[in-house]
């Protein structure tokens, strides 16, 4: 696989998120068209380059980036909402951040809208969020450490309501758009107010909520008239030069355009944000050409609202709706990109994957082809194809229509991980035959087993349906297979039970109170409907405890007993009897006792007694 940050970096994000909406604009600022259709007059010399960032907080993620600026390194920082300004590499690499949410420290941030940096690498950053306190410039050194900041809440020189973007010229003077107070105001590199010009109008010289400023190697500056949908330039003091643009979607028209850049040849670059696209001009405002379209794929964009130009003439593009960055150039190289290898988990005998072959790069209308091995799969830039369980290398071709190829490989690897689905019955509950000396009996149940990557599971139980279980509890326990290296387990119980049906006379069964005298012994009788030995009895079983007398319970005399002997246990066969003597204690006299029999298949048995 090749190793580059095109591949990686992706945005599946949606267009405007809810913290874009959550700091007020005001109501001139954007509007964002439907969609877009551009024409160019002239061929495209901008072509996308790479992107980097995701929606979030982590380092590299965004939140509504809205500012953008590069030094003369190539170094790009990024003001986004979080609130915060990060730095990147020429490539997208993140070097640092610094920042935070508040207004009560220096270096603290409510909404950073423009960033800046002079030719010693200091960052000027300005805050724009005019329904909050944080109305000024804050400036920082190279590492991001706070040095100054001016500006308060007002119309006065030096104060702003929510300040825009920001520029810095070769002699380290700061400009600083000043949208709802409508002009532009001039400071040097330690916020001392020099000049402003600007007023609310649509005529020469006045604005309508400005939000981009640019200047370009002679000192001239360069406004995004946002409301007004108009470039506007002017020289270092103000004086007008000239002006172009208005609003609409045609070539070097606008709706709300949000950013302005200039680049070392002096071409303009203008961030027009509501028809989601970059226009070039020259320093006069003849169009040159637009590029991207409303979207989230390469090269399109969500309303970006800032852009810059470095050294070498790449553009770099604040997408803040999709929260990302996008880097533009004058070319771009032929390179596919298959995507990133895949390991999937298998839905049956074949498993449906996307190829993705989006981050390929290059000039000119690109043709996809995809195969594994000498075998065609499909053609476009993204295709589902239908794969068997194992590996898989796949071979993404991609041609322009400028000439050339390119070729790279994916591995998709189908496997399974998942255990089958193993459903065993409830516990199971059976009588031993009645009227037969058996002690077992033959239990039949059913285990179920599937897989969905697997048409053969094999079911294993460590006690087969049909055999013959004990007297008492069993557990079976029940696994299956499905031969890809995946098992599962369940278990349930068998009880096989003894028929018994109550004490027979002359005991009475509960609520019943058996009166008798202390001291005595107590013929207890029960079936168990055959002959089942005289191991029926639990450990410890029977035995016996006192229980409170309830005067509300029946009552009967027991009549009869025997002579107090040995507690023993007989079966009379022609009766079907079982006959335990219980030996009572003479001291029990004036109590209540219950007797309990635990048989050894695990139910248990009780009578009440009251002792006289």
């Amino acid at each position: 696989m090749r190793s580059s940050i095109t591949r990686s970096l992706r945005s599946t994000t949606t267009l405007f998120r809810s913290h874009f909406a959550k700091h007020r604009w005001p109501a001139f600022v954007l509007t964002l068209a439907a969609a877009l259709v551009l024409v160019t007059t002239t061929a495209a010399a901008i072509a996308f380059v790479l992107k980097w960032g995701t929606p979030g907080t982590a380092d590299g993620q965004f939140l509504s980036p809205r500012g953008i600026a590069v030094d003369s390194a190539g170094n790009v920082y990024v003001a986004d909402q979080n609130p915060r300004v990060q730095k990147f590499d020429s490539s997208g690499t993140f070097l640092f951040k610094f920042g935070g949410s508040g207004s009560s420290n220096p270096g603290e941030f409510i909404a950073p809208s423009g960033v800046a940096v002079d030719s010693a690498g200091n960052i000027y950053v300005t805050d724009s969020d005019p329904d909050r306190t944080n109305h000024l410039v804050q400036k920082f050194n190279s590492s991001g450490t706070f040095l100054t900041s001016w500006g308060t809440q007002g119309t006065g020189n030096s104060q702003f309501f929510g300040a825009g973007g920001v520029t810095v010229d070769s002699s380290i003077n700061v400009y600083v758009a000043d949208p709802q107070n409508h002009r532009i105001q001039k400071f040097t590199s330690t916020g001392t107010f020099i000049t402003k010009w600007g007023s609310n109008g649509a005529g020469d010289g006045q604005f309508s909520g400005p939000q981009g400023v640019a200047v370009d190697a002679l000192a001239n500056v360069y406004v995004a008239d946002t409301a007004n949908n108009r470039i506007q330039k002017f020289d270092s003091t103000g004086t007008f030069i000239t002006k172009w643009g208005s609003n609409g979607s045609g070539n070097g028209e606008f709706n709300g355009p949000q950013g302005v850049s200039v680049d070392s040849s002096g071409n303009v670059y203008v961030a027009d944000s509501g028809n989601s696209r970059i226009q070039k001009f020259s320093s006069g405002g003849t169009f040159l050409e637009a590029f991207g379209t409303a979207g989230t794929g390469d090269g399109e964009f969500s309303g970006p609202q800032d852009l810059a130009a470095d050294a070498t003439g790449n553009i770099y593009v604040a997408d803040t709706g999709n929260e990302r960055v996008q880097k533009l150039g004058t070319a771009a190289p032929l390179v596919a990109d298959a995507g990133p290898d895949q390991t999937v988990e298998c839905t049956g005998a074949s498993t449906d994957v996307t190829l993705d072959g989006t981050g390929s790069t290059g000039g000119g209308t690109l043709s996809y082809t995809w195969k594994e091995g000498a075998t065609a799969l499909g053609t476009g830039a993204m295709l589902t194809v239908s794969l068997p369980n194992g590996p898989h290398n796949i071979t993404l071709t991609v041609m322009s229509s400028g000439g050339g190829s390119d070729d790279d490989e994916v591995l998709i690897n189908i496997v399974d991980t998942t255990a089958p689905s193993i459903s065993c019955p409830a516990n199971i509950t059976a009588n031993l035959p009645p009227n037969s000396s058996a002690t077992s009996v033959p239990v039949t149940f059913s285990v179920t087993a599937s897989d969905g990557c697997s048409s053969s599971v094999t079911i294993t139980t460590d006690h087969a349906s049909g055999s013959s279980f004990s007297v008492g509890t069993t557990t079976v326990n029940a696994m299956a297979d499905d031969h890809n290296g995946n098992t599962s387990a369940c278990s349930f119980t068998v009880t096989v039970l003894y028929n018994f049906t109550g004490f027979f006379s002359p005991i009475s069964n509960l609520p019943v109170l058996n009166v008798v005298n202390a001291g005595r012994a107590i013929p207890v009788k029960f079936s168990l409907s055959g002959n089942k030995g005289l191991n029926i009895f639990a450990l410890g079983s029977p035995s016996s405890g006192p229980i409170a007398c309830n005067s509300s319970d029946p009552a009967v005399d027991l009549e009869e007993t025997v002579t107090a002997g040995n507690s023993t246990l007989n079966y009379d066969a022609g009766a079907d009897q079982y006959i335990y003597v219980w030996k009572t204690e003479a001291s029990w006299a004036g109590t209540c006792r219950q007797l309990v029999v635990q048989l050894n298949d695990g139910s248990i048995h009780r009578a009440n007694f009251k002792f006289r």
